[in-house]
C-alpha cells in the first residue's frame, strides 16, 4: 500500500516538473516577443507572436495580443513595413479586441496609451472616409474607435456620418450622447473639443428653421457655457435673437431679448442700433399713453446706459453704432430732444427738454428756468436748427405765457434768418415764427415772397399734404390774392404728374425695346400666387395716397403680409373665374389667408394694380360708391394689395389710424374734393361724406350762377361713413378751360356746407 502511494507521488511530481518546465519556456517566449520589440525586429516579433499564438497555454494570455497589437502600431509607423502590412491597423484592433476579451473585457493599464494611439489613427481612418463621402464606411470606422476606448469624438463624427447619409433619426441619437457628454465634463471642469459644439448648433438650427426660438436659444446658451464663443455659435445666437425679435412686438420682452444678446455681444451694431429703436419707441409709447412715470424710469435707465458705456473701455466701437453716448446724464437728455424734434415729435421732445432744462438750471423757479429756456432756444438755432428753436419757443410761450423776452428772442430770430438760404424744414420753422409775428390777411411783399419760397420748396420735396395746407391758409386769409390760387393750381398739377399720371403700370416701346408693364408671375395651374415687384407695390400705394390727400384724410401704408394675403385672394378670383367676399374651402387654389382677405377686401376682374385703384375710386358702375368710401375712410392705416393677369384684391377694412372720431363730424370727405383736380379725375358720381345723419339732405351745384341738375342716388348705410352720392349733368370731357363749380349740401339738421371745385382742363403728358 505504501509503496502505491509513493509511486502515484512521484508520477505527480514528474508531471508537475515537465508543467513548470513547459510554463518557464512559454513565458520565456513573452520574454523573447519583448525584447523583439525593444530591438526594433519587428518580423521576428510578430513570428514570435503568431507562434504564441498558436501554444495551447499562450493564446490564453491576453498579454500575447496586446504585445502583437503594439508591434502592428510599430509597424504602421515603419517607413518600409506599413507598404507590406497594409492591413496593419485593422489587425492591430483585432488584436486589442483579443486581448480585452482574455483579459476579462479591460485592457491591462500599461496598455492604455496603445489603445488610445490605435483610436487616434482609427480616426484618421475614419476622416478620409468622411472626407470622400464614404459615410457608411466612416459610420464602422467610428463605432470601432468608441468600443475600443469610449472615444466621444467618435461619436460625434458617427453622428455626422449620419447625417450627411440623411439619416437623421440615428444622427440625432449620436448628437444627444455627444450633448450629455459635453455638458458633463463641463460640470466636471475638463475641456472638450471645440468642434462637438456642431452637435449642439445642429439643434439649434433645426428649432430655428421651425421658429421654434426659445428651444433654439436653449442649445446655444448651452454650447456658450461648455465651449464659449467661436464664430458658428456667435453667428446662430445673433440670427436666432434677430428673428425672435422681428416676431415680438415693441415690448419689455423683445428689450430682455436684445439686452441678453448685449451681454455676450456688447457692442454689436445690429444690437445696440435694436436696443437704441426699441428705448426710442417704447419711451414714445409710454409719453403717448400718458405714463409719465414709466417714461421717466425709462428715460433715466436709458441715459445711465449710455454715461455707463462713455466710461468703458469699449468706448471707440461704441461710438461706431451709438449716437447717444455722452459723458453726462443731461447731455443725453439732449441729444433726445435734438432726436425726436428731428423725426416729428414734437410733444415727446419738449417733455424731455423741460427734463434737461430742469437738470440744468440753477434754480428751478420760473424765473430761473425761463432764462435757461432763451439760452437753450439761442443755442439750438445757432448750432442745430431753426426748426428745434421754434418748436422750444412755442414750447417756452405756452408754459411761462406771451413774455417781452420770448418775443424779442423770436424777432431776433426772424431778423437773422430771413435773408438766408433754408432748408425746406428750416424755411418751415421761419414760416412759424413769421406767422407768429404777421397778420396772414395782410404780408409785405418780403414775406410774401419768403412764404413763396418756402411752398416751392414743399412741392420741390413732395411734401404737397404740407404744401396744401400752407396755400390754403393763405387763400383763406387773402381770398383776393391771385398768387394763392395760381399756386395751388401748380401744387394741383405736380402732385398729379408725380403722385398720378408716372404710377401708371403701363408697357411701353423705348428705344426699340418693350419695358415698364406688370406681368403676373404666379400660376392657377400649380396655385402659385405670385408676387409683385416692390417698385409696383409702392405705386399702388403713391396712388391710393394721391386720393386720399386730395380728398383731406390721411395716409395709408401696404402691409406686406396684409399684401401677401390680398396675393392668395387674388388667385383665387383669377382661379375661379368670379368674385366672392365669401369663399369656401371647395374653391380651387383655396387657402384660409386668401379667403380671410376676400372678405376684407375690394374685389374686382379686368383691372389690376394701380387701374384697379383708379376703378376703386371711380366706382362708375357702383351708386353708392362703396368702393370708393372704404378707400376715403379716414382711420383707415394698413391696408393691402395683390393683383393676378385678371384679379385684384385690396384690403381694405382696417380702423387702425389714430384719426379722432370726433374730427369728421364738422369736416367733410368729398369726391371731388373742395380745392382744384384735373378733370380726368372727375367721376361720374359725386359723393360726399360726413359722420352726421345725412337722409333726406339736398345737393344743389352750379356754375357761374347757373343751377346744375343732379340726381341723388337712394341713401345706403355702410361702408364706412354716411355718405350721399349724386349724379349731376355735366359733360366734363366735353369742357375746356378751367371752370368753377360750386356745391351746397344741405343737411336735415339745417346746417349748410359749401365748397368750390376748380377743375382743371390739364394734359400731363409733355407736362
Amino acid at each position: 500500500m505504501i509503496e502505491n502511494h509513493m509511486k502515484k507521488i512521484k508520477q505527480i511530481s514528474f508531471v508537475l516538473f515537465f508543467f513548470l518546465i513547459g510554463a518557464t519556456t512559454s513565458f520565456g517566449q513573452i520574454d523573447r516577443i519583448e525584447e523583439a520589440i525593444e530591438a526594433d525586429n519587428l518580423k521576428r516579433a510578430l513570428k514570435l507572436a503568431e507562434d504564441a499564438e498558436e501554444d495551447d497555454l499562450l493564446k490564453k494570455s491576453p498579454e500575447v495580443y496586446f504585445l502583437k497589437a503594439q508591434i502592428y502600431f510599430k509597424i504602421i509607423r515603419h517607413e518600409f513595413l506599413s507598404a507590406k502590412y497594409e492591413d496593419a491597423l485593422k489587425l492591430g484592433i483585432k488584436s486589442l479586441e483579443k486581448g480585452k476579451y482574455k483579459a476579462d473585457g479591460e485592457f491591462f493599464p500599461e496598455y492604455l496609451p496603445l489603445v488610445d494611439s490605435f483610436v487616434k489613427l482609427n480616426n484618421e481612418k475614419g476622416a478620409l472616409e468622411y472626407k470622400i463621402n464614404k459615410f457608411t464606411k466612416a459610420i464602422k470606422t467610428y463605432e470601432k474607435s468608441f468600443e475600443l476606448n469610449g472615444d466621444m469624438s467618435a461619436i460625434y463624427w458617427r453622428g455626422k456620418s449620419y447625417m450627411m447619409s440623411f439619416d437623421t433619426t440615428y444622427g440625432e441619437k449620436e448628437y444627444n450622447k455627444v450633448i450629455v457628454y459635453c455638458n458633463e465634463q463641463k460640470a466636471e471642469g475638463n475641456d472638450v473639443d471645440p468642434v462637438m459644439s456642431d452637435a449642439f448648433v445642429y439643434y439649434a438650427d433645426k428649432y430655428w428653421q421651425a421658429q421654434k426660438y426659445d428651444s433654439a436659444n436653449v442649445y446655444l446658451e448651452s454650447a456658450r457655457k461648455v465651449f464659449g464663443g467661436n464664430p458658428r455659435i456667435d453667428y446662430f445666437q445673433k440670427e436666432v435673437t434677430k428673428q425672435q425679435i422681428n416676431q415680438l412686438p415693441p415690448s419689455s420682452l423683445m428689450m430682455e431679448k436684445i439686452k441678453y444678446i448685449l451681454n455676450i455681444f456688447p457692442t454689436d451694431t445690429v444690437f445696440v442700433k435694436k436696443e437704441n429703436a426699441l428705448y426710442l419707441y417704447l419711451m414714445r409709447n409710454h409719453f403717448d399713453n400718458g405714463d409719465l412715470v414709466a417714461l421717466d424710469t425709462m428715460l433715466a435707465s436709458f441715459a445711465m446706459e449710455k454715461v455707463d458705456r462713455h466710461g468703458s473701455k469699449l468706448l471707440n466701437q461704441y461710438k461706431k453704432s451709438d449716437q447717444f453716448i455722452e459723458e453726462k446724464v443731461e447731455n443725453v437728455l439732449w441729444k433726445l430732444v435734438k432726436y425726436y424734434s428731428k423725426f416729428d415729435y414734437p410733444e415727446i421732445s419738449n417733455y424731455i427738454a423741460q427734463r434737461y432744462i430742469e437738470s440744468t438750471a440753477k434754480e428751478k423757479t420760473p424765473e430761473m428756468l425761463q432764462a435757461r429756456y432763451l439760452v437753450i432756444i439761442d443755442y439750438a438755432a445757432k448750432s442745430h436748427s431753426l426748426k428745434l428753436a421754434n418748436q422750444l419757443l412755442l414750447h417756452a410761450e405756452e408754459t411761462f405765457g406771451q413774455q417781452q423776452s420770448l418775443t424779442a428772442l423770436r424777432q431776433s430770430l426772424i431778423s437773422k434768418n430771413s435773408s438766408k438760404e433754408l432748408s425746406t424744414s428750416e424755411q418751415g420753422a421761419l414760416y412759424s415764427m413769421m406767422m407768429k409775428e404777421n397778420d396772414m390777411s395782410n404780408l409785405s411783399e418780403d414775406v410774401q415772397k419768403i412764404v413763396e419760397t418756402y411752398i416751392e420748396s414743399l412741392v420741390r420735396d413732395k411734401d404737397y399734404r404740407t404744401a396744401k395746407t400752407v396755400i390754403v391758409n393763405h387763400l383763406k386769409a387773402q381770398p383776393d390774392n391771385p398768387i394763392w390760387d395760381r399756386k395751388r393750381d401748380y401744387l394741383a398739377k405736380e402732385d398729379f404728374y408725380h403722385n398720378y399720371y408716372m404710377t401708371r403700370v403701363k408697357e411701353e416701346e423705348v428705344a426699340g425695346m418693350t419695358v415698364g408693364g406688370f406681368t403676373w408671375n404666379g400660376s392657377k395651374a400649380t396655385c402659385n400666387p405670385g408676387d409683385i415687384d416692390p417698385k409696383i407695390q409702392q405705386k399702388v400705394e403713391d396712388r391710393i395716397n394721391y386720393f386720399r390727400r386730395q380728398a383731406g384724410v390721411p395716409d395709408i401704408y401696404l402691409d406686406p403680409e396684409l399684401n401677401d394675403w390680398c396675393q392668395k385672394a387674388a388667385l383665387m378670383m383669377e382661379s375661379n373665374k368670379t368674385l366672392s367676399h365669401t369663399p369656401d374651402s371647395r374653391w380651387s387654389c383655396y387657402t384660409d389667408e386668401g379667403a380671410d382677405a376676400a372678405r376684407y377686401s375690394l374685389l374686382t376682374k379686368g383691372a389690376t394694380t394701380t387701374m384697379a385703384v383708379t376703378s376703386f375710386f371711380a366706382d362708375n358702375a357702383n351708386a353708392s360708391v362703396g368702393n370708393r368710401r372704404w378707400l376715403l375712410y379716414p382711420n383707415g392705416l394698413a391696408l393691402g394689395h395683390g393683383s393676378t393677369e385678371n384679379a385684384c384684391a385690396i384690403w381694405a377694412s382696417d380702423d387702425s389710424g389714430s384719426v379722432d372720431s370726433n374730427t369728421y363730424k364738422e369736416r367733410f370727405v368729398a369726391w371731388p374734393p373742395e380745392g382744384t383736380l384735373p378733370k380726368m379725375m372727375v367721376f361720374n358720381y359725386w359723393s360726399f361724406s360726413i359722420n352726421q345723419e345725412l337722409k333726406n339732405s339736398k345737393v344743389t351745384m352750379s356754375i357761374d350762377g347757373k343751377n346744375i341738375p343732379v340726381t341723388m342716388q337712394p341713401f345706403e348705410d355702410g361702408h364706412r361713413l354716411p355718405t350721399l352720392v349724386w349724379q349731376p349733368s355735366l359733360d366734363v370731357k366735353s369742357m375746356t378751360g378751367d371752370t368753377q363749380v360750386l356745391v351746397n349740401v344741405d343737411l336735415p339738421n339745417g346746417r349748410r356746407y359749401t365748397y368750390t371745385i376748380k377743375i382743371l382742363d390739364f394734359d400731363p403728358i409733355g407736362y
